[in-house]
């Protein structure tokens, strides 16, 4: 056996001396380390971003709502308020977070701009809306450029498409009241970009006489909603009302065989036969409002309790995921 080595008091000093210099020289790797560890960590929490935005000359940022953990090439859902609504308001009513906590996708949030876009909003005198077309329009000063809220969107969804490096094939969507009419004219004039769209409460009111390619659609309308009489009484031909609209995108569509469902809640109409497979959804709720069921609006469930309480935003992803990509 080989005689173990006597430590002498200069053998104690230099060991000492190794492992300080060694701690010292590993100290800030593991300094590094923990930081990029801890900025790991930030990136994957969720986060509401604001991002300026000028279109036209008209200052309309918008916000983006990133869950965490989100994937590499997320799906998108540009979720558009109604008349009087704000970006703002839009992420925080119709429960738009919970759904991509739950889902892992990229929520979007545009700005409507007033009907005097120079002037502040005011809720009585200067709403913000959405124009559809065939509604109300923007009232811009002399010598500005138009509003054009369908190159809005388009710039918008430019931007995101390149900078959160979203799925192309995945990228959906939503509205509510003049928000609603203005994802289906968007879809109609754009449906190369748009994968699926679901709309309550408003129509389409100016149809187009074909679409480039199918549009998968979830329509939800309630039965009690004033504008539902009103389209139904006031709009100039059947197309653009409630039940019409539900045809309307049916032919638009090329689908060749209507079907209905009853429901604890209502009727379920639905199109078969349509071009590519794609899903064509009226959902007529009984005694339902001016209202996005599953958001801060649920008179309608509180009054009925329901065992399975409706959630349009539920209803949509889900609806989305169907779809997938095309």
């Amino acid at each position: 056996m080989l005689p173990v080595p006597r430590v002498t008091g200069y053998s104690k000093c230099y060991a000492v001396f190794v492992k300080r210099t060694t701690a010292l020289t590993l100290l800030p790797a593991v300094v590094l380390t923990l930081l990029a560890i801890d900025s790991l960590g930030a990136q994957s929490a969720k986060q509401t971003e604001q991002h300026p935005f000028i279109h036209n000359g008209y200052g309309r940022p918008y916000l983006v709502y990133r869950p965490a953990g989100l994937s590499s090439h997320p799906p998108v859902v540009f979720m558009l308020g109604g008349t009087g609504s704000s970006a703002r308001s839009a992420s925080e009513e119709f429960s738009w977070k919970n759904e991509a906590d739950k889902n892992g996708f990229l929520v979007v949030f545009p700005e409507p701009l007033p009907r005097e876009p120079e002037k502040a909003f005011d809720r009585h005198t200067n709403l913000t809306f959405w124009e559809m077309q065939g509604s109300r329009s923007h009232v811009p000063p002399a010598g500005r450029e138009p509003v054009d809220d369908d190159g809005y969107l388009m710039a918008l969804l430019k931007e995101i498409t390149v900078r959160e490096h979203v799925d192309r094939r995945r990228m959906y969507f939503a509205g509510f009241s003049s928000g609603s009419g203005m994802v289906q004219l968007f879809a109609s004039l754009h449906p190369q970009v748009v994968t699926a769209i679901a709309s309550v409460a408003t129509p389409l009111m100016q149809p187009p006489l074909r679409l480039a390619r199918p549009v998968p659609i979830l329509y939800i309308h309630g039965d009690l909603d004033e504008q539902f009489s009103g389209f139904e009484v006031n709009s100039p031909d059947f197309a653009t009302t409630p039940h019409g609209n539900w045809v309307t995108w049916g032919y638009l569509n090329g689908c060749n065989l209507q079907r209905a469902r009853k429901t604890n809640w209502g009727v379920e109409l639905y199109w078969k036969g349509c071009k590519n497979n794609v899903q064509v959804i009226a959902d007529f709720v009984r005694d339902l409002g001016h209202e996005w069921l599953g958001g801060t609006d649920n008179a309608w469930n509180a009054k009925h309790q329901p065992n399975d309480p409706l959630n349009f935003t539920d209803m949509a992803w889900r609806f989305f995921e169907s779809v997938r990509s095309r």
